[in-house]
């Protein structure tokens, strides 16, 4: 039993992950429902709101920053895959050269 991997794959896909999460990053769901804390003053929707808000923006920000690092680690795990590779690769060349006695 094996596996393959391929580390321009890898790339590709942290790199695709380091976009979308470039743009999720712009979004702020917050304001149209912080909204809500002037439009119903006084009321236990206003402080359910301000409260949805707040929380909306530390989880979301708190996810963004894991999203991006998991991204960055598709790049990492594909240089170690690549850098190991090619460590195998000379281990196995070297194999074929013996010598014998002289």
């Amino acid at each position: 039993m094996g596996f393959r991997t391929v580390p321009d794959a890898l790339r590709a896909a942290g790199n695709s992950a380091t976009g979308a999460v470039g743009e999720l990053g712009r979004v702020d769901c917050s304001k149209p429902v912080s909204g809500l804390t002037a439009a119903l003053p006084g009321g236990k929707t206003a402080t359910a709101a301000t409260s949805y808000s707040n929380t909306w923006v530390s989880t979301y920000k708190a996810w963004c920053t894991e999203a991006q690092q998991q991204a960055a680690d598709l790049g990492k795990a594909a240089d170690a895959y690549q850098a190991s590779d090619h460590a195998a690769g000379e281990a196995a060349g070297h194999a074929g050269n013996l010598r014998g006695p002289q």
